[in-house]
């Protein structure tokens, strides 16, 4: 049996305060949310979901791990808003130079670490 992967659809990271992790990530994407319930959070992001919800048993808050990157056209500009909201460099920023782009991890003041990477070409 075969099947086809065709792209990411959502990207998830867990808060224990739901409310004050949707307003950081409002004020970083200058994005309104899609969907805002108490306990789920959820920004559509080009083809993709950025939601936030509750650890559980089975999915707890953790740093690191897997990592979603979001590709934008100024990895610079990201880092400088990022650090003005409280969050800051986790890792990075590196050039690839496999793929021609400059990655990075940041940490928002919750403790999750999100990517970004930009083309450096």
């Amino acid at each position: 049996m075969s099947f086809k992967i065709q792209e990411v659809t959502a990207i998830r990271i867990f808060s224990n305060d739901i409310q004050k992790s949707r307003d950081w990530y409002e004020a970083l994407f200058n994005l309104e949310p899609i969907e805002d319930l108490d306990f789920f959070v959820s920004f559509k992001i080009g083809g993709a979901c950025f939601d936030i919800t509750l650890p559980d048993a089975k999915n707890p808050f953790s740093q690191g791990g897997s990592v979603g990157y979001w590709l934008v056209d100024d990895i610079d500009a990201v880092l400088k808003k990022v650090e003005e909201l409280g969050g800051k460099l986790y890792r990075g920023p590196l050039k690839v130079s496999e793929t021609q782009r400059t990655i990075m991890q940041v940490q928002d003041p919750f403790g999750n670490v999100i990517g970004f990477e930009a083309n450096t070409l």
